[in-house]
């Protein structure tokens, strides 16, 4: 009994050497999963740079309109509102002339 049999030996290496190919198993699975996973992740960076690119030339279709509808708008203030105003200005300055007159009418009769 001074020595370990070898069938001893055999089934603890026998252990040891699955323990070690089960983990370089899970080892390989994990370097599989994240190729894919990575490739995935480059797939969903491109989609995401494309939707960027429209986002973009929206943004620009719609800063254009917004410049377009500016313009137009300080047009018409131009055309229309500025010679409406001129003209709201004088019938209020007749508008105060003949209200004073009318004051210093009623103030000499009495």
């Amino acid at each position: 009994m001074d020595t370990i049999p070898p069938v001893f030996w055999m089934i603890i290496v026998s252990v040891l050497t699955i323990m070690v190919c089960l983990i370089l198993y899970y080892v390989a699975m994990l370097i599989k999963e994240t190729r894919t996973t990575v490739a995935d992740a480059r797939d969903t960076m491109k989609q995401a740079t494309k939707m960027l690119q429209q986002l973009e030339l929206i943004v620009n279709d719609v800063q254009s309109s917004v410049s377009t509808i500016r313009g137009t708008v300080e047009e018409v203030n131009q055309s229309i509102l500025a010679p409406i105003r001129k003209i709201a200005g004088g019938i209020l300055t007749a508008s105060a002339f003949l209200g004073g007159l009318k004051k210093k009418e009623s103030r000499t009769e009495e």
